[in-house]
């Protein structure tokens, strides 16, 4: 073999070993789902121009329960490099050996400082960090069609006090607009897992009671217990027995709709529902994306309110709460460092910002308002307004339990009829069996 020939040869095999050691031809799989796909599919693109890498999509489809997939995916071994995981279910991800510590990339990347701290903490546990967030929203927010209001003759903009107000707004709307087959919705029960948690009864929960000594939680901080049996969670359940069971204000088919989600966004696009209980994302999703009216349009239909406290003396004016998603790395992954370039890629300034502000998302990123298509959103600037007032939910290992108890004692009242103490003493006896008599309190 000539000299060159040999100097030749030598060059590609080092080509190669850089290729096959370096971004290019390698493959990660990503996991989201489809109400995500617009800004991964932007990070994809970059990912794989930037890299060389190429990535294996592996999309959940609209129908299809999430929180179901993933769980079932990751049981398997089956789920993606990159995953998506309710910040609620963080605690129980990690305990289970799921998800990969980030804390290692994240204090080395600047953008993690413009992170509010609450939104840090959504995403970590024991102080580590494990999701980096990748929406939060104002759940548990009163949207209502206005239509339904000129139709019944109710005052706009519309700004109720208490619980009381909200229930007898409801009322008037039943009594005077026949069309309307849900004159009060609020996510309940067990098919609407999470959502009937997060978007319905821990904001009345939070609302029902002073905060003082955690008297409006579903777990005492001090304590380190999970309440058990408090006024403030039989309060919360007799709002929704008021609604489902005595007043009839909301049946019950469409809780139990194949695709919940799905029915609660096109009752409420069809004039079909008079207030309806559920986050800020809903201003863009109520409609699909290829039928969305411009926000023009949408303002003459829809408008919100934010959810008052129940009256009780020392409960807030407004209650909300704040979840998010998160996106995180699988445990298994085998290329850390690949992952984590694409989650920085899709966690960027700019993409964020710009996605957040076309799909009608709060932002959880203080430099969001620098990029100018998020800050021109007056929606977005005017919901933002509810985050002072809102709270978070417990990420410790056992609450998703604890919401899936949460949902059935809801279906006890509103379902089965059963008074708010009777409810409450059954979801007690559950806390106290799955944890222990000493790791549940009862608080008077």
């Amino acid at each position: 073999m000539s000299k060159k020939i040999l100097v030749f040869s030598m060059a590609m095999l080092l080509v190669g070993a850089l290729t096959v050691t370096g971004f290019a031809q390698k493959v990660i799989s990503v996991q989201y789902g489809e109400p995500w796909k617009p800004i991964f599919e932007s990070a994809i693109e970059e990912f794989e121009k930037t890299t060389g890498a190429k990535v294996d999509r592996m999309l959940i489809p609209y129908g299809v329960v999430f929180v179901e997939k993933m769980t079932l995916d990751l049981a398997a071994g089956a789920a993606g490099d990159v995953i998506m995981v309710d910040g609620s279910m963080i605690a129980d991800t990690v305990e289970a050996g799921y998800i990969r510590e980030l804390d290692g990339y994240v204090k080395d990347w600047a953008d993690w400082d413009q992170y509010y701290p609450a939104f840090q903490a959504m995403g970590s546990y024991k102080g580590h960090a494990y999701g980096i967030v990748l929406e939060t929203a104002a759940n548990a927010i009163l949207w209502y069609w206005k239509p339904n209001f000129e139709k019944a003759g109710i005052p706009m903009p519309w700004k109720p006090k208490d619980w009381d107000e909200v229930l007898e707004t409801a009322e008037r709307i039943k009594e005077r607009v026949p069309g309307v087959e849900y004159p009060l919705y609020i996510p309940m029960g067990s098919k609407w897992g999470e959502g009937a948690t997060c978007c319905g009864i821990y904001s009345q929960i939070l609302g029902a009671d002073t905060s003082a000594g955690d008297r409006n939680r579903l777990w005492n901080y001090t304590t380190e217990k999970w309440i058990g049996s408090s006024p403030a969670i039989e309060r919360a359940l007799n709002f929704y027995r008021e609604i489902f069971f005595v007043r009839k204000l909301s049946p019950t088919d469409a809780m139990y709709a194949p695709d919940v989600w799905g029915e609660w966004r096109r009752l409420m696009r069809e004039g079909k529902i008079g207030i309806g209980q559920g986050g800020s994302w809903e201003w863009a999703e109520f409609w699909p994306e290829a039928e969305r009216p411009p926000e023009e349009e949408r303002g003459e239909l829809l408008a919100w309110a934010g959810l008052p406290g129940s009256g009780h003396p020392g409960t807030p004016p407004i209650q909300t709460i704040s979840g998010g998603w998160t996106v995180a790395m699988n445990a298994r992954v085998k290329d850390p460092d690949l992952a984590w370039e694409f989650l920085r890629i899709l966690n960027s300034k700019e993409r964020m910002a710009k996605w957040l502000g076309a799909a009608g998302k709060l932002s959880m990123r203080k430099d969001s308002a620098e990029v100018p298509e998020y800050a021109e959103n007056e929606f977005l600037v005017e919901i933002g307004k509810l985050l002072p007032y809102s709270d978070y939910r417990d990420a410790l290992a056992g609450y998703a339990t604890v919401s899936r108890y949460v949902q059935q004692a809801m279906e006890k009242v509103a379902v089965d009829g059963l008074t708010a103490a009777e409810a409450t003493e059954w979801y007690n006896n559950k806390l106290i069996e799955e944890f222990g008599k000493d790791k549940v309190e009862t608080i008077k």
